[in-house]
């Protein structure tokens, strides 16, 4: 019972420290935007104090291989930036009541340059972490090999080609050569005229008289018999 009280009890202590580290880099990064655009600071707070929040859960749960080293390093580098822009903040405003010496232009902007480092490394730590994602390795490694096997596939049937095409192409154009010359041959056959002959001869009366002796100019008829 006593450790879930100090277990709850530091929870609550970390989230109280969070809420006044959360305001401070607050206030500062709204320094920074123009008076209409002020609602733009707590996008800022993604990269320090919500971020660590959020790096840390990632952390403990739901990361996976290269994730988690990655989400480890954001949680330094977002506890870093934190604690950094709230003292950066609480100078600034300490200088600006005359407590502290006030800080310079230099130093304000070295501040600023640090801040846009901050969450330049957030933004990039979420790519690598949602690349890394083991299904997300898996996917890419299968399309990977996929695209090797259609490559080497492509390539076998460029060569298979090549030593089809020697094969063939003899057989394909001796081929074409029987049927080209067996067509132009039978247009030929069927254009020859017909042979010349001696022509049939008239069919005749062989009881005329007339026409024996055409036939047979020697003859003499009597009756329709020689003599």
């Amino acid at each position: 019972m006593f450790k879930k009280m100090g277990s709850l009890a530091v929870v609550m202590l970390s989230g109280l420290l969070l809420v006044y580290s959360a305001s401070r880099s607050l206030n500062f990064i709204s320094l920074t935007l123009p008076p209409d655009r002020q609602i733009l600071a707590w996008f800022g707070l993604a990269a320090l104090d919500i971020g660590l929040v959020v790096w840390l859960v990632a952390f403990l749960h739901g990361s996976h291989g290269w994730q988690r080293p990655t989400a480890a390093l954001m949680v330094v580098v977002d506890l870093i930036g934190a604690i950094g822009i709230f003292s950066a903040d609480t100078w600034y405003e300490a200088g600006k009541a005359g407590l502290i010496r006030t800080m310079s232009a230099d130093q304000v902007q070295g501040v600023v340059i640090i801040l846009c480092g901050i969450i330049a490394v957030n933004i990039a730590g979420a790519v690598v972490h949602v690349i890394s994602d083991p299904e997300q390795l898996k996917a890419m490694a299968e399309e990977d090999a996929q695209d090797r096997i259609e490559d080497a596939t492509l390539k076998k049937i460029l060569e298979s080609a090549e030593q089809l095409a020697a094969e063939l192409a003899p057989k394909i154009a001796a081929d074409w050569s029987i049927r080209t010359r067996a067509k132009y041959s039978s247009k030929m056959t069927t254009r020859t005229p017909p042979a010349s002959g001696p022509l049939p001869l008239p069919m005749m009366n062989l009881n005329s008289e007339t026409e024996l002796a055409v036939l047979d100019p020697n003859a003499r008829t009597n009756g329709g018999r020689k003599k």
